[in-house]
Parts: structure tokens; C-alpha cells; sequence
């Protein structure tokens, strides 16, 4: 893209100057492919402006395509064969009723596009070409929504440093031992309580907007880590303390989050108030709280998501988290506000058992090969929602021999119902 270089650079020092050009390490936190030429690269997709109008759905019906998908279907395919992969999803989707993608952008601290900011990949390591801007040229063309998926604290694992490459400070911050990032049970996480950790999440979200016509900014729902220690952020939280005697740990964590959704969301404005920035949370919302210090009924009453996709993927005959009153749960929480509910629904339990304490739970996405329809009409028809998502495309287009036979007779059920309405 024209400027790329220029656009990268100054990304960067806007960064630096905000992280005070890298940050030394917290004493007190002991632990511990050869470029193609640009001629044979697809033309860029524009970049948002403020004038660009985003392609949006109502109802929508969405699909998450993952770093599982990019491993999967296509890691290892130049660009003439990823082209026929995505031709041909698209083409799936296109055919079920599909209108919306959630496109993995960002996974492990890395980039499924031409970033500036993050290392490339693993996941699709050819960087002769750039799969966002063929993922976008395919769906945009298609009259499809198409969003850019990021996990903005997630990182590599505990051992892959050697993969943190790019113009951005994280391997430094492990390398100093510093609080900026921690591991969490074998991986390594980014600690939002730092000003400069949430600028580079923050920085990273307008490269994309900059270099793609994007219709949203997608999160999900990895926040702070289950099992998060003290130690995770023990010096900075003591450092809030001496301002605020009073504030406990779960405040200041839930505060972090919250400041770091409002800055994304914050950023996404600023570029297009017409783009979305929503959050796909757990659907177990005991969890986002007690687990993740994420408190969705912040983000709706501070304005700060478009929408939310809480995760229910469980089956009517759940023991604990049963579909429709765990749907009611969210409903409650947007009530009254702005902010689209559409309930993400599990494609990948199709023809699943489960071990739920219930005959009729443990089989419930086996003897019935219309769960996902019944679902969706529940969600659209009974309580109006804005729509529903499946994860995720593989598990709709790409299922194993066991299950590939109650996939097509739930696609014929989708599809008729989708047809229908």
C-alpha cells in the first residue's frame, strides 16, 4: 500500500513516545519466506476513511473464522491456492445465508496481515501475499460484513519467545522481567494495568484500520487468564494502592479491563463512527467476573461496545447453564441500551456427547440435527435478537467423518430456516 513504510514508522513512534521509548524492567517484580516483489501482491483494500460506509447486516448471521481455520484449511497454500479457499468459503457461506465474518487477525501477539508491529504468523507464514486483503477483497465483493478479530493480552507460550519479532517491545519486557507481561500457566500475557501495554493493543488496532476497509473490530473473551496470580501485577496494583488505599485487587483488574475497552473502543471512533468494536464474552457471565474481571455490564453502561456475543454454547438441556435462560441472563444486561445481543452459538457440538450428569443432556447435540436452527429462531423469533454467530467455520464446512453427516442435515435446517425468514 502506498506510504506503508511511512504509515509503519509512524504508528511506532507514536508508540514509543507513549511507552517512554521502552520501559525498564519493575525491580520489584522478582520472578521471572523471502518477500514477493509488489507487483505480484493483490491490490490493497482501502483503508477505513471517515466517510467509508460499513456493510451491515439485520439480522445477522456470523461465522468465526480462526487461526484454527488459517492452521487447518490453508497454513501451508500460496496465494493462488489460499484465493481458492477462500473463493470456496465464501461460497459456502454465501449459500447457507451467511451475511458476517469474524476474521482472526491477531492470536498470539502475532499478525494474519502485513503488520509493522507484530511478527507474521505461524499460522500463515508466506509473506508474499497478505490473507486479510484477500479475505476482505473475497467477502466485500460478496456484500458480506467482515471484522477483524484480535485476543489483544494473549501471547506465546512459555519457551516461544523466539517468535516475539516485530517493532514492538514484548520480548524486551520478558527479557527485563518485566510486570508489562507475566505467564499465566505456561503462556504469556500482557498485564493492561500499564499505560504502555494498552497503547501498543491500541496501536495495533489502527494499523488495521488504517490498511484495511474494515466494517468492525472484534474481541473475544480473553481477558486476564483464570488462575491469575497476585504476583501478576503485584508492584503496579501497590503502586495504585498508595493512591487508593481502599481499592481491592478485583477492582483494579475489572478498572483495567475497562479502560482497555474504552480505549480501542475510543480508537475505532476516532477513525469511523460507523465502525463497530464489540466483544464476543463467556457466556457463563459468573466467570467473566470471577475468573477474567470482566464485567460486560460495564462496557454497556459506559457506552463502550456496539455489541455483544456472549459465548453460549450449551444445549437447552443443560444442567447448569441451560440455552434460553442463559440467554435471558444477557438480555438483561443489554436491556434498555444501544448495544446488538447476539448469542454465539456452538456448531462444533454438533453430533457431540457430553458427560452432563443427564442421559438426555449427554446426547441432546446427537439425537437432534436441528439444535442450531431451533437456537437461532429462539434467539431472532422468541426474544429479537440482532442475530447469531456459529463457531465456527470448520465446524460447519470442515467436520470430522463421525459428525460430517448430522453437519448437512443441521445446514439444510439453517439454511431453510434463514431462507425462510
Amino acid at each position: 500500500m502506498k506510504h506503508k513504510g511511512t504509515l509503519g514508522k509512524l504508528l511506532l513512534s507514536s508508540f514509543l513516545l507513549l511507552s517512554g521509548c521502552g520501559s525498564a524492567a519493575v525491580e520489584e517484580t522478582a520472578t521471572a519466506s523471502p518477500s514477493a516483489s509488489a507487483e505480484s501482491r493483490p491490490t490493497p483494500v482501502p483503508a477505513v476513511s471517515a466517510s467509508y460506509e460499513p456493510v451491515n447486516h439485520s439480522p445477522e448471521y456470523g461465522v468465526w473464522w480462526s487461526y484454527i481455520e488459517y492452521r487447518s484449511l490453508c497454513s501451508e497454500e500460496d496465494e493462488t491456492a489460499f484465493r481458492a479457499t477462500v473463493e470456496e468459503a465464501v461460497r459456502n457461506m454465501q449459500d447457507l445465508g451467511i451475511n458476517t465474518i469474524y476474521i482472526h487477525a491477531v492470536a498470539f501477539t502475532d499478525a494474519l496481515y502485513d503488520s509493522e508491529i507484530y511478527p507474521r504468523s505461524r499460522y500463515m507464514p508466506d509473506t508474499s501475499y497478505d490473507p486479510l486483503a484477500i479475505f476482505l477483497e473475497y467477502v466485500h465483493a460478496a456484500g458480506m460484513h467482515a471484522e477483524a478479530w484480535i485476543n489483544p493480552m494473549r501471547s506465546v507460550a512459555v519457551g516461544e519467545e523466539d517468535l516475539l519479532t516485530g517493532n514492538n517491545p514484548i520480548r524486551g519486557w520478558i527479557d527485563e522481567n518485566n510486570e508489562r507481561v507475566r505467564p499465566v500457566s505456561g503462556r504469556w500475557y500482557l498485564n493492561p494495568a500499564y499505560p504502555e501495554v494498552r497503547q501498543l493493543i491500541v496501536s495495533v488496532v489502527q494499523e488495521l484500520l488504517s490498511k484495511y476497509e474494515l466494517d468492525g473490530i472484534h474481541m473475544d473473551d480473553y481477558f486476564y487468564p483464570s488462575g491469575t496470580e497476585k504476583k501478576f501485577d503485584a508492584y503496579v496494583y501497590s503502586t495504585a494502592q498508595k493512591e487508593n488505599p481502599d481499592l481491592t485487587l478485583e477492582a483494579f483488574r475489572v478498572a483495567n479491563v475497562d479502560q482497555l475497552v474504552k480505549e480501542i473502543h475510543d480508537a475505532v471512533k476516532a477513525v469511523n463512527p460507523s465502525i463497530r468494536f464489540g466483544i464476543s464474552p463467556a457466556g457463563n457471565n459468573d466467570n467473566n467476573h470471577s475468573l477474567y474481571y470482566a464485567y460486560p455490564e460495564d462496557w454497556v453502561a459506559q457506552g463502550t461496545v456496539d455489541y455483544l456475543i456472549p459465548q453460549i454454547y450449551w444445549g437447552f438441556l443443560h444442567p447448569v447453564k441451560p440455552y434460553e435462560s442463559t440467554l435471558q441472563e444477557w438480555l438483561k444486561i443489554t436491556e434498555g441500551s444501544d448495544v446488538l445481543l447476539m448469542p454465539g452459538l456452538a456448531a462444533y457440538s454438533i453430533g457431540e456427547t457430553y458427560d452432563l450428569g443427564s442421559k438426555k443432556a449427554n446426547r441432546e447435540w446427537v439425537t437432534n440435527d436441528d439444535m442450531l436452527e431451533r437456537q437461532t429462531a429462539m434467539a431472532l423469533d422468541t426474544y429479537g435478537c440482532s442475530g447469531v454467530v456459529y463457531y465456527s467455520y470448520s465446524s460447519l464446512w470442515a467436520p470430522t467423518e463421525d459428525t460430517k453427516k448430522i453437519v448437512e442435515n443441521e445446514i439444510v435446517h439453517i439454511k431453510n430456516y434463514i431462507s425462510s425468514r
